[in-house]
């Protein structure tokens, strides 16, 4: 080999290696700020997944209080009508507040079928039925049943909770 050739050799990879590692350094730049991207995207769009979800549990837990409270007014009415005795609340008006103000009970059920909670709203429906010899009989139940039904009632949907604060801890 000539001198030139050796120089020519050596000013190449004086030159080369430098380039040859910048392109090297931008590559590997590029594909790991594009990796932690998606890794830092995908993680983003999970958390906001679980906020969205114990929100709407939380939300489903307020619907289904909305109801409890409409039905044990009733429920407490129907008992007191049928002892005969004078009720803090109208009777005729917590009737009317059944049929009429139970859409976050409807809310909460369509949220339990979108979070497919099976056990929460199994609970819910148990408790539902419950509910529906006090609307469907009324006044027209005998007084032990009534004030078994009231108290029953009045108790809550407690399995619903407890089911429903099962989903909420795994947030």
């Amino acid at each position: 080999m000539t001198p030139d050739e050796i120089q020519l050799l050596a000013d190449t990879v004086k030159i080369g290696f430098p380039v040859i590692g910048t392109i090297a350094g931008t590559l590997i730049g590029g594909i790991s700020t594009y990796v932690i991207t998606k890794l830092t995207h995908r993680h983003d769009a999970k958390k906001e997944l679980t906020k969205r979800r114990f929100e709407m549990l939380i939300q489903t837990a307020n619907d289904v209080t909305e109801f409890e409270h409409l039905i044990g007014s009733y429920a407490t009415e129907v008992s007191n009508k049928v002892h005969g005795l004078a009720g803090a609340l109208n009777f005729e008006e917590a009737r009317s507040n059944i049929y009429t103000k139970n859409q976050p009970l409807r809310r909460a059920r369509m949220a339990l079928k979108v979070l497919s909670l099976k056990e929460a709203e199994t609970n819910l429906e148990n408790y539902i039925e419950l509910t529906r010899e006090v609307i469907r009989h009324g006044p027209n139940l005998s007084k032990e049943r009534a004030s078994e039904l009231a108290k029953q009632i009045v108790i809550g949907p407690v399995e619903f909770y407890e089911s429903l604060a099962k989903e909420i801890a795994l947030n």
